[in-house]
């Protein structure tokens, strides 16, 4: 699907467009700026980290997707470490970046095309929160975006994600 290196998973349950998940453990950088909260300089940041902006001066392989989590009035957004980099990961300059782990875990994931918009995510959150409801899992994280094109893909091309982590519990009740 993608020429870009991508965090590692296991397709549990597929029933389009949803997927349930489980990501093996990876790093991200985040930006993570209270004085940005609709995270405006958030992009240009992170292209500026994975450009030799950071402390190693040294040049990061682009990865998808782009993270975005929705945590309230406050978003944050996530550029995935390619794994070639896990052992020495490049300290980043700016202030409002800094590398976390992105632990293992089981995702609810709802796929879907074209220019994602507030209206659209709004949307596929609540198609995905009907469908957790109706599978009986339950959202333990906040809902992130995923994007996985350029901002210059036409929109019939484009990928994007919502996922959010579930309990690991897959007791199903019925």
């Amino acid at each position: 699907m993608s020429k870009y290196e991508r965090p590692e998973y296991e397709v549990v349950l597929s029933e389009e467009p949803f997927e349930l998940r489980k990501y093996k453990d990876f790093y991200i950088v985040e930006y993570d700026n209270e004085n940005d909260p609709d995270i405006d300089s958030g992009f240009g940041t992170l292209f500026r980290y994975i450009s030799k902006g950071n402390k190693q001066q040294k040049k990061i392989s682009m990865t998808v997707p782009v993270i975005q989590e929705l945590a309230g009035e406050q978003m944050k957004m996530a550029f995935v470490v390619p794994k070639e980099q896990w052992e020495n990961i490049p300290e980043p300059t700016s202030p409002w970046l800094s590398v976390k782990k992105f632990d293992s875990g089981l995702f609810a994931v709802i796929q879907y095309g074209g220019t994602s918009n507030d209206s659209k995510e709004h949307e596929m959150i609540e198609k995905l929160a009907q469908w957790l409801d109706a599978k009986h899992y339950k959202p333990v994280s906040n809902y992130m975006l995923a994007f996985f094109n350029a901002p210059f893909t036409l929109p019939l091309l484009r990928h994007n994600e919502i996922m959010v982590r579930i309990d690991n519990d897959l007791s199903e009740e019925d």
